[in-house]
């Protein structure tokens, strides 16, 4: 089942196998590192990640997606569809 395009949920989920790495790499994988994370990237306090927030947190772990696959990543993470991302969004993409 393609989600947005011939091939492109084989793309999606080596992004997100790729930020589970670096993200565990780098600071484990528990529930409090999981808010953790989220909470930094979270720069306006809002309880959401829109796309800039998301690009720089990502940044932040050394993690550079190319701007189609972070706008693919956001929108696959996104399951309300509001164009943010909210910690549980965030938290049950990361498991």
């Amino acid at each position: 089942m393609a989600l947005y395009g011939v091939g492109l949920d084989v793309t999606i989920k080596r992004i997100q196998l790729e930020l589970k790495l670096e993200t565990s790499r780098k600071s484990g994988k528990n529930i409090q590192e999981l808010q953790r994370i989220f909470l930094s990237m979270d720069k306006n306090g809002n309880g959401k990640l829109d796309i800039k927030e998301f690009e720089l947190g990502l940044a932040s772990f050394g993690f550079f997606p190319k701007k189609v696959d972070l706008q693919a990543l956001l929108k696959y993470y996104d399951l309300d569809k509001d164009g943010q991302i909210s910690y549980s969004e965030f938290l049950q993409a990361m498991r």
